[in-house]
């Protein structure tokens, strides 16, 4: 228990006698209410080290049982070798009459397993060996598993003994003929459960069941579900609730036809609001399956209006469970805490828990939907299209702010023309006004005047030394929080004089702000003073005294041509040409939003590089050197969805104008069909779409186009009425295209165009991608539907054992290859019955029930598989 082994095995020498005693000390610690700290469950695993009789004088080798038998079960397999005393004596060996073989044959037919002690060291089986004997042979052929002290001993043996240990399953034991030697060497087996029918099936499939190593291989996933709840279905859960807990690892789901696999993997979906991804990644299998499974039962779908899912996961240490109602009504997310379930937040169920769920329909239509596994790569950590959508939008807001200002800008440009003839109407009026007269005084008074407008007024001095002032107030620091600071703390009194000594640092700041201000105040009575001594206000004042002056005097004469005519026209002047200086900052600032629209677009194409780039990285990591499918990128190249972007934009329809858009030499035609054309290559793309803009924003300002005319109108009428879709065109750029190619043949390194390819060829190119990556849950409904029985171990099964390690895998299958070659770490088994989906049974593959339900489902039952097998084995046997 010390040594944290959950499992050990009892093997003395030629001998049971210890396995009673330390098996009842084992079950009495089990049995204590309060246990020492040292304790964990352990299992006994009995067994015996037998000396085989050979010409070596005793070769090793070990009998392990089931934890159920005691030493009785040893005491009756020695008898049977020949060993009726001895024990506990190594060197005593009786089996002769018996061979190597022949000891393990009796250990067999105890339902035990033989294992060879040391094999490569003293007193083992190949203890010096350096070839093959036909004894050695016959030894070897009868054992499965053999305890190495090196296991790379025999890389470099005679090839005809190197492969006949190659077959062996190699554990490392401690050996210990002490207590503190326990542990220090031992085997990871897989088991559901500890028993010898778990760790023969374990020995038997070594390459994935049995590691030879410390670290330990029982790690979980950061993200797994734990339990499928349903409740109120058509067909499930009506009188109990279906209820089907969840492996961390591998699980699989088996059943005849119609027993509900499909069922319970899209309530899955269903809980964690995936189903609405299916809308842009495979929209028809939306339609025709899930559409359908979602409606009430009285519209033939599977729903009730009292259906409830409920799903609970684990998320990185944490136990979450989540709801989903047809009624909508109820709490959504709930977290586990002191063993307790507390509602929190219910935004975002799909981002927080991550998953990848795919129905053989959907692969299929993922096939020809290369915009499918676009969404599927952009929801990777390394592409996070999300966060790259956040940056998009920011600047396409600013880009579209930017536009409507520029607009608004030449909108009042476009009324300079007038100004400027009303400016020299006005200017006209007060040249013949002063021909009659007075004309110095007059000019002096507007040429003072207008430089007195144009000197700065008071309000910059004024504005300034109130915000200092505003500034000087903000100046202090609050007071220091005694109330969260201990005295008795030797740190508080350092904190409080940092404190202290900041706040009257940052006082006397604010007083030397107070001090800023009254100068800024100073300043401006002094320039008052200054201004109000010169010679050019005294200039101003006499303009001005002369000006009332010759108002008076027309007022007397009481003159048809009035001075007030005169200051009218002088304002007017001043105005307009107040408004002609604004034009010029607005001509300014035209320009640098032109300045900044440009950056915008810049910025547009660079962040649609830095898309492009992270997708291609993420496919070379994840595809690489694949013997079942290549996927590359052409950036902007995908035209499926061409048209129905450019009309959306534009909002020209569905349907008219198909000749201007799309058809012939319409203004898309080059873009739509530029993989056929030989001259238009892929670095062309960003120069075709950008003659495309430019000729629909040429149409639009009235140039002439061969298209239809009707076409013309309607995009000159646009731009009048809603200019912004314009801006819109700019923005917007084609969706990168990716390319999906199948090997024929994993071994020629040949490549077609996954659309070209047969169903199997399709769904074989697609699970070769999703099954190449990721870390969340992974969830396949059926996916050797279209796959023969090669792709299916050569594909899938690989992928399997490459993917469990480090995510939870749930498929629901027919296959057996899937599940028994996968190494399912649960079985899940369903039935049909009295009209509902039932869970008949669950458990691992080394459990007999499991096993026989297997072969009767998968393989037509235990006849027919050894009806085929025999067939089989006598075909390859005459071939």
């Amino acid at each position: 228990m010390e040594s944290n082994l959950d499992c050990v095995a009892v093997t003395d020498h030629n001998s049971g006698g210890w396995i009673d005693k330390l098996k009842e000390k084992n079950e009495e610690l089990r049995k204590l209410n309060v246990k020492p700290d040292w304790y964990k469950s352990l299992t006994i695993f009995p067994g015996v080290e037998i000396t085989v009789a050979d010409s070596r004088s005793g070769v090793h080798l070990l009998a392990i049982f089931d934890p159920n038998c005691d030493s009785n079960k040893v005491i009756r397999v020695l008898g049977a070798c020949g060993i009726t005393s001895g024990h506990g004596d190594k060197k005593h060996t009786e089996t002769e009459g018996l061979d190597f073989a022949g000891v393990v044959n009796k250990i067999k037919n105890a339902d035990g397993i033989a294992i060879p002690a040391h094999i490569d060291h003293k007193k083992g089986l190949l203890e010096e060996t350096t070839s093959l004997t036909p004894e050695l042979e016959k030894s070897l052929k009868s054992i499965f598993v053999a305890e190495f002290c090196d296991p790379n001993k025999f890389d470099d043996a005679d090839p005809q003994l190197k492969k006949a240990v190659e077959g062996l399953a190699k554990v490392r034991g401690s050996d210990s003929h002490k207590p503190d030697d326990i542990g220090k060497r031992y085997s990871w087996v897989k088991m559901s459960r500890p028993s010898i029918e778990g760790v023969r099936l374990a020995l038997q499939d070594q390459e994935f069941c049995v590691k030879n190593q410390e670290e330990d291989p029982n790690h979980l996933p950061d993200v797994f579900l734990s339990k499928l709840t349903i409740e109120n279905m058509n067909h499930c859960g009506r009188k109990d609730p279906f209820t089907i807990p969840l492996h961390p690892h591998f699980n699989s789901v088996i059943g005849g036809r119609g027993t509900g696999k499909s069922t319970i993997l899209e309530s899955i979906r269903i809980a964690l609001r995936h189903d609405q991804s299916l809308a842009t990644e495979a929209p028809n299998v939306k339609k025709t399956w899930l559409d359908k499974f979602m409606r009430l039962s009285s519209e033939q779908g599977a729903m009730l209006n009292n259906t409830e899912i409920l799903l609970e996961l684990h998320r990185r240490g944490k136990n979450y469970r989540v709801h989903w109602r047809q009624s909508g009504e109820g709490a959504v997310l709930e977290e586990k805490t002191d063993e307790k379930w507390k509602i929190i937040e219910t935004d975002k169920i799909k981002e927080r828990f991550p998953i990848n769920i795919f129905s053989q329909k959907q692969i299929d239509e993922l096939a020809s939907n290369s915009r499918g596994l676009l969404n599927i790569i952009d929801r990777s950590p390394e592409v996070d299209k999300a966060e790259w959508d956040s940056r998009w939008k920011s600047i396409e807001s600013q880009f579209l702010q930017l536009r409507e200002r520029k607009r608004e800008l030449l909108r009042q440009l476009s009324k300079e023309e007038q100004i400027h003839i009303d400016l020299n109407d006005v200017e006209n009026d007060l040249n013949q006004y002063e021909e009659k007269g007075h004309g110095e005084i007059l000019k002096q008074y507007q040429k003072r005047s207008q430089q007195k407008n144009a000197l700065p007024d008071n309000r910059i001095f004024d504005d300034l030394s109130a915000e200092v002032r505003r500034v000087a107030s903000d100046a202090e620091l609050s007071d220091f929080p005694a109330h969260l600071f201990e005295e008795q703390d030797e740190s508080t009194d350092e904190i409080r004089s940092i404190h202290e000594q900041s706040s009257q640092d940052l006082k006397k700041i604010g007083e030397d702000l107070g001090k800023i201000a009254g100068d800024v105040d100073k300043l401006k009575n002094e320039r008052m003073k200054s201004i109000s001594s010169s010679k050019w206000h005294q200039a101003l004042q006499a303009s001005i005294d002369n000006y009332n002056a010759l108002v008076k005097e027309y007022e007397e004469k009481q003159s048809e041509l009035s001075i007030s005519v005169y200051g009218e026209w002088v304002q007017n002047r001043d105005l307009l040409q107040q408004q002609l200086n604004k034009l010029k900052s607005i001509r300014k600032e035209v320009a640098e939003t032109d300045k900044q629209i440009e950056n915008c677009l810049l910025n547009f194409q660079q962040l649609r590089l830095e898309l492009f780039k992270k997708r291609e990285e993420f496919l070379h990591k994840v595809i690489g050197s694949n013997d079942f499918v290549q996927m590359d990128l052409v950036q902007y190249g995908e035209i499926r969805e061409l048209e129905s972007e450019y009309r959306s934009i534009l909002h020209l329809g569905d349907g008219p104008f198909a000749n201007a858009i799309c058809a012939g030499e319409g203004i898309l035609w080059d873009l739509y069909k530029w993989e056929d054309n030989l001259s238009i290559s892929e670095s062309d793309l960003p120069e075709i779409i950008s003659e495309i803009k430019e000729k629909t924003l040429d149409i639009a300002n009235g140039k002439r186009s061969e298209f239809d005319r009707r076409f013309d109108n309607r995009l000159q009428d646009l731009l009048k009425e809603q200019p912004a879709a314009f801006d819109h065109l700019d923005s917007w750029w084609p969706e990168d295209m990716l390319r999906v190619k199948y090997a024929q043949d994993p071994n020629s390194g040949e490549f077609k165009n996954v659309e070209k390819g047969s169903a199997g060829q399709k769904a074989s190119a697609i699970l070769a991608f999703l099954l190449s990556h990721g870390k969340e849950p992974l969830i396949i409904d059926q996916p050797e539907d279209d796959l023969d029985n090669a792709l299916i171990y050569d594909l899938i099964v690989k992928q399997i054992h490459e993917n469990k390690s480090r995510r939870q895998i749930i498929i629901a299958t027919h296959n057996p290859n899937i599940v028994v070659n996968g190494d399912s770490e649960l079985v899940h088994v369903l039935k049909f019955a009295v009209g509902q989906i039932q869970l008949d049974r669950q458990e691992g593959l080394e459990e007999s029930g499991i096993r026989k339900a297997i072969c009767d489902i998968m393989e037509g039952g235990e006849e027919a598989f050894e009806k085929r097998y025999r067939r089989i084995k006598l075909e390859l046997n005459h071939a």
